[in-house]
């Protein structure tokens, strides 16, 4: 049986992304994250897509890994994940 990879992707609002190097911060911790395949911000959406691959890596380590990056919970809507969970 061929090995078949699976890939989810997350999306989120996060306020404050117009902060080019708020935006980059997260997105290099993001980027560094086992697992992690790609990261999008849309700064005028305020939003956040994560592609990942869900055999590396939980939700909540994505969760956990914005708001490291971010300093903060608060600012982070809820995340919607869509693809081969």
């Amino acid at each position: 049986m061929p090995n078949v990879k699976r890939e989810a992707k997350a999306f989120f609002k996060l306020r404050g992304m117009q902060d080019k190097g708020r935006s980059r911060r997260l997105k290099q911790a993001l980027g560094e994250v086992d697992g992690v395949i790609k990261v999008e911000v849309n700064f005028i959406l305020d939003m956040v897509s994560v592609e990942y691959d869900p055999d590396k890596l939980m939700l909540d380590d994505i969760k956990e890994k914005v708001d490291e990056a971010t300093g903060s919970q608060k600012d982070r809507g809820d995340i919607r994940v869509v693809g081969n969970q």
